[in-house]
């Protein structure tokens, strides 16, 4: 028992432990893709740090919920990654029915960190949020119509059990691995606020969507929201590793050391993305994430003619 609870807190602690170093990676190649030095790969652990140290100081206007949200927020992205596989062994929190608790358990995080931005009463945080709650309408579809298409393949509803059943060398599971890894990086470039959708480097007025909901935020609080970004990018880069089934090999050291390189993979094509395209129009993001959803359906209309 025992055991295999240590298994089971495997993903936690890699996912807990790691997500910087994931941002850190992607920051320093976006650096080095524009020719500059950059920061360190461990800055994401020294901002933590010095974030955690500081003095959380509120607004007048604020009530209980600005106080509540960072707290709900860091705890439901926290439980999310805890129904991810990672690793050879069933996650703690795996049942039947488990892709939809995963998304509503991300979607809880987001409705609070809108309405904590909202609570202080600031047209400038409120637009933020506006913006936020308009994208994730377009959003969570990608993401129910991609993993929902595994799941019919499949016929289970648990994460782990549609992870496990993947089989690269049937080719038509290769047509839907394929079609849901893109749709699955929409998704996570979208999700996680980065471009072209969101530039998490920018603080002008008319792009900042993710930044403005948490600028009257400080110490403790931009220390949980910050880091369950972080944590954010790390299990949506996992939801995409997995589609390749690295922990489908007899070999475990070789099926970690796949999955790493995979993730490593990854976060360079994240870098590249940011570094080598524009941000969008605002106007023109519902487009962009239609046409995710529109390649979510494919899923399903593939399904339909195979089956």
């Amino acid at each position: 028992m025992a055991l295999r609870i240590l298994q089971g807190l495997l993903p936690f602690l890699f996912i807990l432990g790691l997500s910087p170093l994931l941002v850190g990676l992607i920051n320093k190649q976006k650096a080095l893709l524009t020719g500059r030095t950059g920061a360190p790969i461990w800055q994401p652990y020294y901002e933590l740090i010095r974030l955690s140290r500081k003095e959380t100081i509120y607004a007048k206007t604020a009530s209980f919920v600005s106080r509540l949200a960072p707290v709900v927020v860091f705890s439901a992205v926290l439980i999310a990654g805890f129904m991810l596989p990672v690793g050879y062994t069933r996650p703690l929190l795996s049942f039947n029915g488990d892709i939809v608790v995963f998304a509503y358990l991300l979607g809880l995080a987001r409705f609070f960190q809108i309405i904590g931005a909202m609570d202080i009463g600031s047209s400038f945080e409120g637009m933020g949020a506006a913006r936020e709650a308009t994208f994730a309408v377009f959003a969570e579809p990608i993401y129910f119509f991609t993993i929902g298409s595994l799941a019919f393949v499949s016929g289970y509803t648990s994460l782990y059990e549609i992870y496990l059943s993947i089989r690269l060398d049937n080719p038509s599971s290769l047509v839907f691995i394929i079609v849901s890894s893109i749709s699955a990086f929409f998704l996570m470039v979208t999700e996680c606020s980065r471009m072209p959708v969101d530039d998490p480097n920018t603080h002008l007025e008319l792009t900042m969507i993710h930044e403005v909901m948490i600028l009257d935020n400080s110490g403790v609080d931009l220390f949980l929201y910050q880091y369950s970004s972080y944590i954010k990018i790390m299990i949506y880069g996992i939801y995409e590793v997995l589609f390749f089934n690295p922990f489908g090999m007899q070999n475990q050291w070789l099926g970690f050391s796949l999955f790493i390189v995979l993730l490593l993979l990854l976060s360079t094509i994240v870098a590249w993305v940011e570094t080598m395209i524009a941000r969008l129009k605002m106007k023109n993001v519902p487009q962009y994430l239609l046409f995710a959803t529109a390649i979510g359906i494919l899923d399903l209309l593939i399904y339909t003619f195979v089956k």
